[in-house]
């Protein structure tokens, strides 16, 4: 059964599709978020008919009903939250979650420097006492550029996107690999603390082709959060450019979480350990799931 529900956030009005099914004793739910103005009866119709489309090809690889609904429960809630900010306090939301992203991403990639210190020079534009690392402060307002860039960004997921997104991140810091993939650049690399060898240069292209494929055919049939995920996790297993792409594919799986309308994703500094061992489960021993889990669990535990 689909109907339209009316409901109130803060002094504003939205509206939303829902589907209820009861399953014996549990009745699971779906919505669809149609904004703050009912469509006209015809195109409602029309929404109400995708709608029933979309949940009869739902497709979860590694997620059960059960994640499903405290997925879209969590969307929701934070929909909710972010409709009750006025502009500014949104914006301050954001300028938030990135000086932590910025800081967690950046230390996950080896960069040495504190919370404290990202603060400073991204909310504050100053640079720290005794900081004298110039590189350093240009990858972390990169980053920060990185994460505007996928805000805004309306296109689609294609190599054009993925090498500009690097350009960014590098521009200034390294020109010289800055948005080049490593097949141009002709280098292979290594991964420090693993036994796993990501593809030679040679093959990058036809691995990159593949990437490419799965993501046509999978991109519409995938919950969003298992795409980002798997998008994440295909990435920065390829190891596409000499340096940043563990930083690129968490930027990348947050732009899909994003144009999706789902909280994004942080990565704190303190689950390293974690991190690396599903990495690794997928890399090592091709198992897509436990990095999955993972990722779903980080999710529900954001803010």
């Amino acid at each position: 059964m689909v109907y339209v529900e009316k409901f109130e956030v803060g002094r504003n009005f939205y509206y939303k599709l829902v589907h209820t099914l009861r399953k014996g004793k549990k009745i699971t739910h779906r919505t669809k978020y149609l904004g703050k103005i009912l469509p006209e009866k015809e195109e409602l119709k029309q929404l109400e008919k995708e709608f029933l489309t979309e949940l009869r090809e739902e497709k979860y690889e590694y997620l059960s009903v059960e994640d499903v609904d405290n997925i879209e429960h969590k969307k929701e809630k934070y929909n909710e939250k972010i409709g009750e900010l006025s502009p500014l306090e949104e914006e301050e939301r954001l300028k938030e979650f990135i000086i932590r992203f910025t800081y967690d991403s950046s230390k996950l990639s080896g960069v040495r420097v504190t919370l404290r210190q990202t603060s400073l020079i991204l909310r504050e534009g100053i640079m720290p006492k005794g900081f004298k690392n110039l590189r350093t402060v240009k990858e972390l307002e990169n980053h920060e550029k990185g994460i505007m860039a996928i805000t805004k960004y309306k296109g689609v997921l294609n190599e054009l996107f993925i090498k500009k997104l690097h350009k960014i991140l590098f521009a200034g810091v390294d020109n010289t690999i800055a948005g080049k993939l490593r097949s141009e650049l002709k280098r292979n690399v290594k991964i420090a603390g693993t036994s796993y060898v990501p593809p030679n240069w040679e093959n990058l292209s036809k691995e990159l082709e593949m990437f490419f494929k799965w993501y046509q055919a999978e991109n519409r049939k995938l919950h969003p959060l298992e795409l980002a995920t798997l998008i994440h996790l295909k990435l920065i297993s390829l190891q596409l450019f000499v340096d940043g792409n563990s930083r690129l594919s968490r930027l990348l799986m947050n732009w899909i979480l994003w144009k999706k309308g789902y909280p994004l994703v942080d990565i704190p500094i303190e689950e390293l350990e974690n991190y690396y061992n599903v990495l690794d489960k997928y890399q090592i021993e091709k198992n897509e799931k436990p990095f999955v889990d993972y990722i779903k669990k980080r999710y529900l535990k954001s803010s």
